[in-house]
């Protein structure tokens, strides 16, 4: 790949001297996905990193080059032109913070027209109440997952090998009227058919909710956070530990749906994003080389 510099800056500094190496795997950033970050360190030791609010978690690289590190960056739906992230550095003196400024390409998501009863397009008080309750737990479950180590290994697979109804992103117009973004992938499937986990993680809640019915969250670990919804029942219960492919549930119509199908959820921290994105991640790791899409700073 060809190299291409991006402007960085030190606090109160024009610009940052040349103390690392940064790429994006796979590239470009996109608004709405996950993709790693790269960082080869010339003599400085990385203390910690943050983009969009929320904590970078980096790790060694796979191929065990000495102060090469990766992480986890994810791009807001809402992100305009480009995505700041951030280094702490230190020399074992003194230590440093340096910004950098990611080009990120818009996700040019489509938008979907919907009826449905107006109870439904517009809860009242009480449901209103309880979506929020509801949100609060969801929440929690990606606040939980910041402090729990990385715990997927290996490539994520889908949920369902099934055909994809609607995709993340997409603008949700109910009766007319722009409500929402589709902030999750639907597959299609009748009540009953099999869903499976997409990564190894731990069962975090097993809950019945208003708008998602009954749903499975599992903690991946490192931020990192799948949900599945809409379920007839669940097959796990909190505190499981499940790997890529086990069987978590079912197809089901619970909740706010028209018909049966798996809404998929992919969450690092409290950013949604595409749950399609995880699958770049593992084919990502074997393209990352020594020169691989490099920004000097």
């Amino acid at each position: 790949m060809t190299a291409t510099s991006f402007p960085g800056s030190l606090a109160g500094q024009d610009s940052v001297p040349v103390r690392a190496t940064f790429s994006i795997e796979p590239a470009p950033l996109m608004q709405g996905t996950v993709r790693w970050v790269v960082v080869q360190l010339r003599h400085d030791r990385l203390v910690s990193g943050t983009a969009a609010g929320e904590p970078i978690h980096f790790e060694p690289t796979p191929d065990g080059q000495s102060g090469r590190y990766r992480g986890i960056v994810a791009v807001p739906l809402d992100t305009s032109d480009s995505l700041a992230v951030t280094l702490e550095l230190t020399d074992g003196v003194g230590g440093v913070t340096a910004e950098w400024k990611i080009p990120v390409t818009a996700g040019n998501y489509p938008r979907e027209t919907i009826t449905v009863a107006p109870g439904l397009a517009k809860p009242n008080a009480a449901a209103a109440a309880r979506i929020q309750r509801e949100n609060a737990r969801s929440r929690q479950v990606s606040l939980t997952s910041r402090s729990r180590s990385r715990l997927w290994q290996g490539p994520f697979v889908v949920p369902r090998a099934a055909r994809t109804t609607s995709v993340f992103g997409a603008g949700r117009v109910y009766n007319g009227e722009l409500k929402s973004r589709h902030t999750g992938t639907d597959f299609a499937g009748a009540v009953g058919a099999p869903v499976v986990a997409a990564g190894r993680g731990v069962v975090a809640m097993v809950a019945d909710f208003y708008l998602a019915g009954r749903a499975v969250y599992i903690d991946h670990g490192g931020g990192l956070v799948t949900a599945y919804f809409h379920l007839s029942r669940a097959d796990v219960v909190e505190g499981d530990t499940v790997v890529a492919g086990q069987r978590i549930g079912a197809v089901g119509q619970s909740g706010r749906v028209t018909g049966p199908h798996l809404h998929w959820v992919a969450r690092y921290g409290i950013i949604s994003v595409d749950p399609m994105s995880l699958l770049e991640l593992e084919e990502a790791v074997a393209n990352i080389t020594p020169d691989s899409s490099s920004r000097t700073e």
